[in-house]
């Protein structure tokens, strides 16, 4: 028999060259990958504002066309309690108050009163969210409802903290109602919310807290994410006159729109629908740092679709409402 001829392997060079192809590849389908990662919460979480969205207008419908406020007022340990689905809740949100609307269940165990702790152990005024409707696919770890997800724009649309500890209705501006808006398609209502982490450089944020560390001490780092996210303050701010989410710290701490969808926050605004806008198109200014000012637009989240800042009553001019 005639000797078999060998077959010719691959030599080390176009190994190696086959091998670099694939990394190649690699690099480039990888962020592609990411971005319609990305791309993909970022259309769940606007699907999950627009649910909500029809929870607001149809809170201001049974309610004489009044809008949720941020949070009813704390009075003391058990006041107030508001009934939402699942039972009575110390304090609940604005989202809570949206998602009764449609049927969003948003706690399993919804507590009466700040002393008391659900099945979770969560203390009542500082309950985990147990349906995934109220928190965003992106940051799907925030779930306090003090920390959370999404903010509002209470300041033009429902700050229920009082002026006076003493006097139950003195408001600081609420009710609000839909009809004294005067562009409800440009006015934020409920958006992505970074927390009191704006107020600080880029570099010096840190990672997002959940309410109990196991000591009982609650999680409140001004330059986290998400503290105090329920808040959502904007553009400007009045300094001197005005509100923010945290006005009597030193310095004040501002919250802000996070820009987390591939550098863009949604947004739901008032009239029910829901985008993703940057933070320039919203009027925020951002320093070099990546922090956020305190002397941007208003246009889009006064009542009266001008920049204005939001004052205390009492401090001159109402503006924005």
């Amino acid at each position: 028999m005639g000797r078999q001829r060998a077959r010719p392997g691959f030599t080390l060079i176009e190994l190696l060259v086959v091998i670099a192809i694939i990394a190649v590849l690699i690099s480039i389908l990888m962020p592609a990958a990411s971005r319609a990662r990305a791309s993909s919460k970022g259309v769940v979480c606007l699907s999950r504002l627009r649910n909500l969205g029809q929870g607001l207008l149809l809170y201001s419908n049974n309610n004489h066309d009044a809008l949720p406020p941020a949070r009813l007022p704390k009075l003391d340990d058990d006041r107030w309690r508001s009934r939402i689905l699942g039972g009575i809740k110390y304090r609940p949100t604005f989202l809570a108050m949206m998602g009764n609307e449609v049927g969003l269940k948003p706690f399993e165990d919804p507590r009466p009163s700040a002393n008391e702790v659900d099945r979770f152990g969560q203390p009542g005024d500082r309950q985990n969210y147990s349906n995934e409707q109220y928190v965003c696919p992106e940051t799907p770890e925030w779930v306090d409802e003090r920390n959370g997800s999404y903010g509002y724009n209470y300041q033009f649309l429902g700050n229920a903290r009082l002026l006076k500890e003493n006097l139950l209705t003195s408001y600081k501006n609420w009710p609000v109602t839909v009809s004294s808006v005067k562009a409800a398609a440009e006015c934020v209502a409920v958006g992505d919310s970074m927390g009191t982490a704006a107020t600080f450089a880029s570099r010096d944020r840190a990672p997002y807290e959940d309410n109990a560390f196991g000591d009982g001490r609650s999680a409140r780092h001004k330059n986290a994410y998400g503290n105090e996210g329920f808040n959502l303050d904007p553009p400007r701010v009045d300094p001197e006159h005005g509100e923010m989410a945290g006005l009597d710290d030193s310095p004040p701490l501002r919250t802000a729109v996070h820009p987390r969808h591939v550098g863009r926050g949604n947004v739901l605004w008032l009239d029910g629908h829901a985008s993703p806008e940057s933070l320039t198109e919203l009027g925020y200014r951002v320093s070099t740092d990546g922090s956020i000012t305190s002397d941007g637009d208003n246009r889009y989240f006064s009542a009266n679709n001008r920049d204005s800042a939001w004052q205390m009553p009492g401090s001159g001019s109402r503006a924005g409402r």
